[in-house]
């Protein structure tokens, strides 16, 4: 318990290196969230369109991953073998 009270989230972050990918949910969600609490028109839609917001974000960002994977393990080493 006492670990836990002194705790000091600045300065002890917390150990997440085994499962950081993860937290791309909730940032995804907050960033809708206050993107679309100033931009919606009508405040009934505001839920449905921060989960579009949400999915559209993740979606984009597996897609920039994926890219910047197969460039790295499949076109550059292609271009590699092309500069020879």
């Amino acid at each position: 318990m006492t670990l836990l009270l002194a705790w000091r989230p600045l300065l002890d972050p917390i150990d997440a290196h085994a499962w950081w990918f993860l937290l791309i949910f909730p940032v995804a969600f907050l960033l809708s969230l206050s993107w679309k609490a100033i931009r919606v028109d009508d405040i009934r839609r505001l839920w449905r369109s921060v989960l579009v917001m949400t999915v559209q974000t993740v979606l984009v960002l597996l897609g920039l991953g994926l890219a910047a994977f197969l460039g790295l393990t499949v076109v550059l080493p292609i271009l590699a073998g092309l500069a020879r």
